[in-house]
């Protein structure tokens, strides 16, 4: 969905269009190829055909021959990025590099993998993901994959925050809004007015999103054992203002009425809203809320296992 949202209208968020994607595949495929004799590399197959150009150019352009598994009937989308997962490692993949921002993070996410994740960064807003150069993360996925037990203990789980409403569960990577408006409609949050709560597992000023406001007055690091929880309010009632970079281009001020740090497997109960809301998983409108509604949150450090690009090149 990167090159299809919202935010290409109201930001400046770059559009992630189809060749971009495939110069990033390019750029990984690369660094693989210094241990092309060493590695075997899986590709699922996709509705739209990029599979087959990208089994094609890796074979000619890289000497790496790609297996192609599965296939689609239907263009892809969040349900179809967790069959991926699943498919991937049903056939035996040790490691799955997933090209997306915080959206498709969460996909992957939702499919429980068994197997070390390295996520790259191809969204709107990338804050679950590796910003750093493709070709070095390509090259240290073909270290990994070759000597998989000298770097398992470079691996650790990524932050959950588990979401439950009575009626059902879901769990997001990086961010939960509490949104008034009671739809879910284009999805993504733009407007600092409708959000009346966050809670973050990553806040952090430099980086886009709604999880960027944090960062000012609760900074919270992926390392973190705690979450970060923002209550919003408006000139009068908050502190402020404080302005976040919601998207990319999209400066939007905010006011804060009260910040905390909410430690590891402590259960948070949301407030209820009158008129009803929804909750924004990882930056979109996921699930609505009835008026008064009870939902609870948890952050607990049971997500995937993420392999980082610079501390496996850093170990020589």
């Amino acid at each position: 969905m990167a090159g299809r949202d919202i935010r290409r209208l109201v930001a400046f968020a770059s559009l992630q269009s189809t060749p971009e994607k495939l110069l990033v595949v390019r750029r990984i495929l690369a660094g693989i190829s210094v241990n092309r004799d060493n590695v075997d590399i899986l590709i699922p197959g996709d509705y739209e055909g990029l599979s087959s150009l990208i089994a094609d150019e890796a074979k000619h352009q890289f000497g790496l021959e790609v297996g192609i598994i599965g296939e689609l009937a239907s263009p892809s989308s969040a349900d179809t990025t967790k069959w991926w997962a699943d498919q991937l490692q049903d056939a035996g993949a040790d490691l799955i590099i997933a090209i997306g921002g915080d959206g498709t993070q969460r996909n992957i996410a939702q499919a429980n993998p068994r197997v070390p994740i390295l996520p790259i960064a191809g969204g709107t807003n990338n804050v679950a993901c590796w910003n750093g150069d493709q070709t070095a993360a390509g090259y240290a996925a073909g270290l990994y994959a070759t000597n998989m037990d000298r770097y398992q203990h470079m691996l650790y789980p990524q932050k959950i925050i588990h979401v439950a409403t009575g009626d059902r569960e879901d769990v997001a990577l990086i961010d939960v809004a509490m949104v008034r408006q009671n739809f879910t409609g284009a999805l993504a949050v733009w407007n600092p007015e409708d959000v009346v709560a966050l809670a973050l597992t990553v806040a952090d000023p430099t980086r886009p999103g709604l999880s960027n406001v944090g960062g000012y007055v609760e900074p919270i690091a992926p390392e973190d054992d705690a979450m970060a929880w923002i209550d919003l309010g408006d000139s009068k009632s908050g502190s402020g203002p404080y302005y976040g970079v919601l998207a990319p281009g999209l400066m939007t001020p905010f006011y804060i009425a009260g910040h905390r740090k909410i430690a590891l497997n402590q259960e948070v109960l949301l407030p209820t809203l009158a008129s009803g809301g929804s909750l924004a998983l990882d930056g979109e409108r996921t699930i609505v809320l009835r008026p008064g509604q009870d939902a609870t949150l948890q952050v607990r450090r049971d997500g995937p296992r993420y392999i980082l690009p610079n501390k496996i090149l850093k170990s020589g």
